[in-house]
């Protein structure tokens, strides 16, 4: 007898740790300062910023 096939739910969101997280986004936001030559002074800008990319780069809405 075949088997039916069951549609799957597409797998939009990567599950990772909360450790694995903050790491990608500390090692993002240090990219971002780089970028910027290094001046001081962004830096809760580019946390966020950096937040956001790595989110939207696992598929992780922002709520």
């Amino acid at each position: 007898m075949p088997r039916k096939k069951t549609a799957q739910k597409p797998k939009t969101e990567r599950k990772i740790s909360a450790d694995e997280f903050i790491a990608r986004v500390r090692m993002k936001a240090y990219e971002l300062y780089e970028k910027r030559g290094f001046s001081h002074g962004q830096d809760l800008d580019d946390w966020l910023e950096a937040e956001r990319i790595v989110k939207k780069e696992l598929g992780i809405s922002n709520k």
